[in-house]
C-alpha cells in the first residue's frame, strides 16, 4: 500500500498556501515571519507502542532538507588536533561547529551554555561510538526540544560520502504514544518536491512501525503553527473484522439471554421452594399462640373486674 500521490501533491500544495497566507498576515508585526517553517509528516498507528527507542533510523529523502545555508553541529569522541582539521578539511558547508565529548563536558557543563548550543542549530550528529554518553551530558533540554544528536560513522572509509549521506535524511524516533511526527521538508521548497519528500517518507516510516499499514490510523502533514492537515484516514477495525466481531456480539448476547432464562427459572424454583417451606402442612392445624387476641382481651377483663371489686 501507498499514499496517492496527486492526493499528496494537492495537500502539499494547500498546507504551502496556508503558510503564505500566515506570514502575508504577521509580516507588519513579525521581522521573522519570512523565515521558512519546518513541515512534518505525522502519523498515527491503532495500537499504543510500548517501546520507546532513542536511536533514530534514517530516512532518506529525495531533496535535502539541510542545505548550505542550515547550521549542524558535529560531535566527536576524539579532541585530537588531526581528528578535527581532517573533518574540517572536507569542506562540508553545513558543519558549522564541531565539538568534542571531553570539550562539551567542561565548556558546555553549564545550563545557559547548553541552552544556547541547542538554540543555534538545526540537527546535531555524532560520532556513533559515544552516542551513548550523550544524553546526560546534553540533559533534558535536548530531549524536550526534539534535538537528541544523530549517529554517523566518522571511521568510515569515505567520510565526506558518509556525512552527506547523513545530511540528506531526515530520522525518525519511535516513542511510546501513538502520534509519530517526522520532518519532511520546508515550506521554502515547491510544492512537488515536498510531496515526493512526502511520500517517500511515509513509505519508509511505515516500515519501521510494528505491523506496518494495518496499524496505521492516519496520516497528515502539519507546519509548528498550523493544525495537521490529514492526507489518508482508516477506521480503527476493517469491515470484515467489524462484520466477524458483530456475529461474536451477536452470539454473546444470545448466549446471555439462555443464562439469563436459567437463572430465572433456578430463582422462580428456588422461590417456590422457599414458600412451600413456609407454609403449614396439609391436614394440620397450625398451633396457637399461647397468647391470642381473644385471650388477652379475656385477661383485661378480669383485671379490670378485680380493681373495680377492691375499690368498692
Amino acid at each position: 500500500m501507498s499514499l496517492s500521490h496527486d492526493l499528496v501533491l494537492r495537500a502539499s500544495t494547500s498546507l504551502l498556501k496556508y503558510v503564505e497566507k500566515q506570514q502575508e498576515k504577521e509580516a507588519p508585526t513579525n521581522l521573522l515571519a519570512d523565515d521558512a517553517q519546518t513541515v512534518y509528516l505525522v502519523i498515527g498507528v491503532k495500537k499504543l507502542s510500548l517501546q520507546m527507542k532513542h536511536k533514530p533510523y534514517r530516512i532518506p529523502l529525495k531533496v535535502p532538507i539541510y542545505d548550505e545555508a542550515s547550521s549542524v553541529c558535529l560531535f566527536t569522541k576524539n579532541n585530537d588536533g588531526a581528528h578535527i582539521e581532517k573533518l574540517q578539511s572536507l569542506n562540508i558547508p553545513q558543519i558549522k561547529e564541531i565539538i568534542s565529548l571531553a570539550q562539551l563536558k567542561t565548556e558546555y557543563k553549564a545550563y545557559e551554555a547548553r541552552r544556547l548550543l541547542l538554540a543555534r542549530h538545526e540537527l546535531f550528529l555524532a560520532d556513533d561510538r559515544v552516542l551513548g554518553d550523550l544524553p546526560e551530558a546534553l540533559g533534558v533540554k535536548f530531549f524536550k526540544a526534539k534535538k537528541l544528536p544523530s549517529p554517523v560513522n566518522l571511521q568510515a572509509g569515505n567520510l565526506k560520502a558518509e556525512m552527506e549521506k547523513a545530511l540528506g535524511c531526515t530520522y525518525f524516533r519511535q516513542n511510546k504514544g501513538t502520534c509519530n511526527a517526522v520532518k519532511v521538508g520546508t515550506s521554502g521548497m515547491s510544492a512537488a518536491d515536498l510531496a515526493d519528500n512526502i511520500a517517500g517518507a511515509a513509505e519508509l516510516v511505515v516500515q519501521r512501525i510494528p505491523k506496518g499499514w494495518a496499524n496505521v490510523q492516519s496520516v497528515g502533514i502539519k507546519t509548528g503553527t498550523s493544525l495537521t492537515l490529514p492526507i489518508y484516514n482508516t477506521l480503527p477495525t476493517s469491515a470484515t473484522a467489524i462484520g466477524e466481531t458483530g456475529a461474536l456480539v451477536q452470539d454473546m448476547e444470545q448466549a446471555s439471554d439462555n443464562e439469563e432464562d436459567e437463572d430465572d427459572g433456578k430463582k422462580r424454583k428456588a422461590k417456590k421452594q422457599a414458600s412451600e417451606d413456609a407454609a403449614p402442612a396439609k391436614g394440620k392445624k397450625s398451633r396457637k399462640s399461647p397468647l391470642s387476641r381473644s385471650k388477652a382481651d379475656n385477661l383485661v377483663k378480669a383485671f379490670a373486674a378485680k380493681r373495680s371489686s377492691t375499690k368498692a
